[in-house]
């Protein structure tokens, strides 16, 4: 069964077919993905198959794996998401570390997460920060459900803070540090991208307009207006020096560009100096 998996996820041209074979099937059965290849096809009764075959249909459709199985990792957390909600990425990571970063022990200082989504970026950090709280806004009420229920799950409610609201709009900013996954590709770029985002991701939480920085331009002069003391972007290709130049012209004289294990840049960070 497993074989015949990963063959159809191959021919649906999935790029890790072995590796979502694993996860797939072992979502299903309630065992570790290393443990699949040790099962014998023998041992799996009609359900076990009916479920393994549901799930691979869904695969093969290019649906991605965390929408399958609801979950996905992110730092020390299980966060669940469905299509409501982007996808955390492991880049996203970076912009927490430097989030944590800026967060210091300043007083009166707080965070702030622009378009939290699933809330992974406010509830890793309030995990990473204890005693200390979050404030997540989103302009989706149904990615706020999300948020919540996975703030309700982690034991984190009583710290994350969640907000309906456009970006940053009637938030007080004052002090604090503004962190944002906004969306970033640009709308000519969607035919270009993978069927598991152009097909399933929510679409306003992957394209902002012709340049792909139409959010991340309304969001930046939301946190120079209302006095954020620092302000971190993650970003997409080649848009490190236009960012850097928005928190800039928005108040935030000190830019410094934070680079993903892969080595591209993929947050842009702003502070003010007096």
């Amino acid at each position: 069964m497993r074989r015949a998996v990963i063959a159809r996820l191959r021919e649906a041209g999935v790029d890790t077919p072995a590796l979502d074979a694993n996860v797939l099937i072992g979502h299903v059965l309630g065992i570790a993905p290393e443990q699949v290849a040790l099962r014998i096809d023998a041992e799996l009764g009609q359900k076990d198959l009916r479920a393994i075959e549901a799930v691979a249909e869904r695969r093969e459709r290019r649906e991605p794996v965390a929408y399958i199985t609801g979950t996905k990792a992110f730092r020390r957390l299980e966060i669940s998401v469905n299509r409501d909600v982007l996808i955390p990425r492991p880049e996203t990571e970076v912009l927490v570390e430097v989030g944590l970063d800026l967060w210091d022990d300043s007083r009166g200082a707080r965070a702030v997460d622009i378009g939290t989504g699933s809330g992974a970026i406010a509830l890793a950090l309030a995990d990473e920060r204890p005693g200390r709280s979050v404030l997540g806004t989103d302009c989706s009420p149904a990615a706020l459900q999300v948020a919540a229920d996975n703030a309700q799950r982690l034991r984190l409610a009583d710290r994350v803070r969640l907000c309906l609201t456009d970006g940053a709009a009637d938030v007080d900013l004052r002090g604090a540090v503004l962190l944002a996954n906004l969306p970033y590709i640009s709308s000519a770029e969607l035919p270009t991208l993978q069927p598991e985002i152009s097909r399933w991701e929510p679409r306003a939480a992957v394209i902002a307009g012709i340049d792909g920085l139409s959010v991340i331009r309304k969001v930046v002069a939301q946190a120079g207006r209302g006095k954020a003391r620092a302000a971190a972007f993650e970003i997409g290709v080649g848009q490190a020096e236009s960012v850097a130049a928005l928190l800039i012209g928005a108040g935030f004289e000190r830019t410094a560009v934070h680079r993903d294990l892969a080595g591209h840049p993929r947050v842009v960070s702003g502070t003010r100096v007096s």
